[in-house]
């Protein structure tokens, strides 16, 4: 259920020279879905159509990581998520439920699939290692992911810096009314950059079980590197980044997907995180499974 990236310039470097990955995952986001009582099957880039259909036909979530992948063109992590946003649609409107998380980068990409010319309305911003509280927007009770949530939660996510930050684009409300994403979306909170510019921090479809948060609730339990020195470690940060991995595999328990058989051959068991954390590499990541 975690959709893969294409390497880029910052993850070439902590690789072995002269390897053979095409595609990498940080470990905490595994992590964090196995925390919220869920397995997960890494999709992995560059693969056909059928091998996307079988794995959207026998999982029950899709989530759609942080990272700096394009998201837009073919071939990688826009193109595969554009056919799992598609085929979530259609199900979803089948009454087959099927949920979507974005996380920053996942976050873009749903903002960029749910218009119908597939254009970025992003703009540019400074949000990096920023540690801060939500801004709930009034309409944020009647919403699924946040209208239940426990009380410590919400007094958490409002009151303490809690969400960590690392992004360099945005979508503001004049943006996210303007092209329309209005429409498809609620926009449930808001944040400032350290410019003091507003930007929407979580996104919740109106019709369908599909989510999206600019921050980064994966890094609050599982990623420590000396580069990223804000991201919050405290109890409430861990508990909040625990309710979220709770919320988003109990949306994945309504799907009714299930593997025929071999679901073994999928599952990122299958494969071995690097420790990427260690000084001499230098990396954000603590673990990052290469593929």
């Amino acid at each position: 259920m975690l959709s893969i990236q294409e390497i880029d310039e910052s993850i070439e470097r902590i690789l072995p020279k002269n390897h053979n990955y095409t595609s990498y995952i940080a470990a905490s986001y595994v992590k964090w879905i196995e925390s919220g009582g869920a397995r997960v099957v890494p999709i992995i880039i560059g693969k056909s159509q059928d091998y996307y259909w079988k794995l959207f036909q026998s999982i029950n979530g899709l989530l759609l990581p942080g990272g700096s992948a394009p998201l837009t063109g073919t071939g990688g992590y826009a193109e595969v998520g554009m056919l799992f946003y598609d085929w979530a649609k259609q199900a979803n409107d089948a009454g087959d439920y099927f949920p979507i998380w974005g996380t920053c980068n996942g976050f873009e990409l749903l903002s960029v699939m749910s218009v119908a010319d597939d254009q970025s309305r992003l703009t540019d911003c400074y949000s990096e290692d920023q540690a801060l509280p939500l801004n709930l927007r009034p309409n944020w009770r009647q919403s699924r992911i946040y209208g239940q949530a426990p009380r410590w939660v919400l007094r958490d996510l409002t009151k303490k810096r809690v969400t960590i930050n690392f992004h360099h684009f945005c979508l503001t409300p004049t943006n996210f009314t303007k092209f329309g994403l209005n429409k498809f979306w609620n926009a449930l909170s808001v944040n400032r950059d350290y410019y003091d510019l507003e930007y929407i921090s979580t996104i919740e479809a109106k019709n369908y079980p599909f989510y999206g948060v600019q921050f980064h609730p994966e890094k609050n339990p599982y990623e420590w590197s000396n580069k990223e020195p804000k991201i919050p470690h405290s109890k409430a940060a861990v508990k909040v980044s625990g309710y979220m991995a709770d919320f988003m595999v109990n949306q994945a328990r309504f799907s009714q997907h299930r593997f025929d058989h071999g679901v073994s051959d999928y599952l990122i068991y299958n494969y071995h995180p690097i420790y990427t954390g260690t000084p001499k590499i230098g990396s954000t990541f603590e673990q990052t499974y290469a593929f």
